[in-house]
């Protein structure tokens, strides 16, 4: 690698950390200049793809030791600032919400038909919006440790976590080389947002997160029906991100798209019973809330509640002309559908009402997947003679 290339990769990894830096600092009260981050990482979508796909079509470069090495000290440092955590952890109410859920399904009581979210109901002034607003799978997910209580959550995300940073490795290496899956991890690990919102608040997205991602691996491998069963699985979890995916996982052939669709409604079977048990509680809690649910200053919305409907619709509009190209032109690389996954999901960060610091968790994993393929160090062709290689390494 160059130094011209090494300090570009540098330079790029720098801006992703600042830039999640800043979604980090900019919470409660600061949502316009959120937007404006989201709106510039948006922007920066198409460059990083491009880049990642001209990374994989040059040779690989095996990953150093001390890029190994690094990696695995932050993941070290993940377990053991999870196991800190687990002496007095202090969660968000989603958690401790699913965790009492949890409990009453033990009890035989409805989630969804509960009135247990009073903060929703509130905030809405309509008690239909008391019940769970996740999906079964994730009190599924966290059911095995639920006896743990709070403890039982931070474990659960542990295990999570795990698995999130070996498919990130995957989707670096499948994107370029498994250099680009070290950097991409490392990218992952080193973002202090993440542990933080996974074992000191407990934040529940990762039961979402990681079928997805392991849907877009799957698919690219040319296993769809295994792909849909895991989107499925996702949006068994939370509606979303899972949805967003749907366009990007989509198969190029037919048959292909079949086995796809039939793969996604076995995925969803969770479902069912819960849907069929209270309807219309159901409905209320997992899709009448969203599209009612009251701006907060998270967004940029809260301080503009005139373009809440302008920005549904763009959102609508972007969301179907993926899904058309993703139908009309299927033949998309994996870089391709990874980076309209994560455009569909910052466009649906811009468009909504609430931009709270979990939602991030969406979108993180494939993006640094990304920059991984695309800051990963490259060798020379095989056939470029040795003396113009060392003088090509000495610029």
């Amino acid at each position: 690698m160059t130094r011209r290339a090494a300090g570009m990769s540098a330079a790029g990894a720098v801006l992703f950390w600042a830039a999640v830096g800043l979604l980090q600092k900019f919470n409660w009260g600061l949502g316009v200049w959120k937007a404006l981050v989201l709106a510039a990482l948006l922007a920066a979508v198409p460059l990083v793809v491009a880049q990642a796909e001209r990374g994989s079509a040059a040779p690989d470069r095996p990953p150093s030791r001390l890029l190994k090495a690094a990696a695995l000290a932050l993941l070290l440092a993940h377990a053991g600032y999870a196991v800190a955590k687990l002496h007095h952890p202090s969660l968000i109410d989603a958690a401790t919400l699913t965790i009492a859920e949890g409990q009453d399904l033990h009890a035989g009581k409805n989630p969804y038909a509960s009135q247990r979210d009073a903060e929703a109901a509130a905030g809405t002034h309509d008690a239909r919006f008391a019940g769970y607003k996740y999906l079964p799978v994730t009190l599924a997910a966290y059911l095995p440790l639920g006896a743990l209580g709070a403890r039982g959550i931070v474990l659960t995300n542990l295990v999570l976590q795990l698995a999130v940073v070996g498919l990130i490795f995957g989707l670096g290496a499948a994107l370029a080389s498994a250099s680009a899956g070290w950097i991409a991890m490392l990218l992952y690990l080193s973002l202090p947002l993440v542990p933080f919102q996974l074992f000191a608040k407990g934040a529940l997205d990762l039961v979402a997160v990681v079928p997805l991602l392991a849907a877009l691996l799957l698919v690219s491998r040319r296993k769809p029906a295994l792909g849909g069963f895991c989107l499925g699985l996702s949006l068994s979890a939370k509606l979303l991100p899972g949805a967003l995916i749907l366009p990007c996982a989509l198969p190029g052939r037919g048959r292909n798209r079949l086995l796809y669709a039939a793969g996604m409604a076995v995925g969803l079977l969770p479902v069912v019973p819960f849907a069929l048990w209270a309807p219309a509680a159901f409905v209320d809690n997992i899709v009448l809330f969203n599209l009612v649910r009251p701006v907060d200053s998270t967004s940029w919305l809260f301080s503009f509640p005139s373009a809440r409907p302008l920005a549904a619709a763009a959102m609508a509009a972007f969301y179907l002309t993926a899904l058309a190209v993703a139908w009309l032109r299927p033949q998309a690389t994996l870089a391709r559908r990874c980076g309209m996954a994560v455009a569909l999901m910052l466009a649906t960060l811009l468009a909504a009402p609430a931009v709270h610091h979990n939602y991030l968790l969406w979108w993180l994993p494939l993006a640094c997947a990304l920059l991984g393929a695309a800051l990963a160090p490259r060798g020379l062709p095989s056939g470029t003679p040795a003396a113009t290689k060392a003088r090509l390494g000495s610029i």
